[in-house]
């Protein structure tokens, strides 16, 4: 096991073979994407501030558990090969995503933004058409096929527990990839596969590839 959101984690299950990463960003003080989690610092590196009251440079000089700092997205961009699943979590961050992708057009093949606030995604497909996004949800919309065009996604990712089989069906009957997230046991990420998923972010990414393998 290796600390969420950290270098360490994401090139140790790089090397696992998965075929996505996903990790969370917030804003810094100085407008840089910094991959945490929590807006507060306080589980992660043991400080009691908000990341956007930090800069850059003082985010990277942290210790988030594994001797390294919380990294900049475009560090993480940089450092891993596998694409990144980049779930904005306020809405501080789309700008800021903006630009990275306009300063490095080749990411945008090597990311899938995905958020809460469907709005943050309808913007950023506006500005940066094409991009394969996904509307995180914690509930199960009765029209996904409405959902995801509202939000301009290609796919919907939903809490594991509520998913049915039929239900997967149905999105797919309306051309929509559905991902869920965040079974971490054997049987939950089985039960998923057998269903036919398109996506599952979990904890535990050697389960999830070895029920893929079966």
């Amino acid at each position: 096991m290796f600390p969420e959101n950290s270098l360490t984690a994401f090139q140790s299950v790089a090397a696992l073979g998965v075929d996505f990463i996903e990790c969370d960003v917030h804003l810094s003080a100085d407008g840089h994407l910094m991959v945490v989690h929590d807006r507060s610092l306080k589980r992660t590196a043991n400080l009691d501030v908000n990341v956007d009251s930090l800069s850059r440079r003082e985010l990277e000089g942290l210790d988030v558990g594994d001797g390294h700092g919380v990294p900049a997205l475009e560090d993480v961009l940089t450092a891993v090969d596998v694409p990144l699943r980049v779930e904005l979590k306020t809405p501080e961050t789309l700008q800021a995503l903006i630009a990275l992708l306009e300063r490095h057009p080749s990411w945008r093949d090597r990311m899938t933004p995905t958020s809460f606030n469907h709005l943050l995604m309808r913007e950023l497909n506006t500005a940066i058409p094409g991009l394969l996004t996904g509307a995180l949800l914690s509930g199960l919309p009765v029209h996904p096929g409405t959902v995801a065009r509202d939000a301009s996604c290609r796919f919907l990712s939903i809490q594991y527990a509520m998913l049915t089989a039929s239900y997967v069906d149905r999105c797919h009957q309306e051309e929509i990839l559905l991902t869920a997230w965040t079974p971490n046991q054997r049987e939950e990420i089985e039960a998923l596969v057998e269903m036919g998923i398109d996506g599952i972010t979990s904890d535990r990414p050697d389960l999830v590839l070895a029920a893929r393998r079966v």
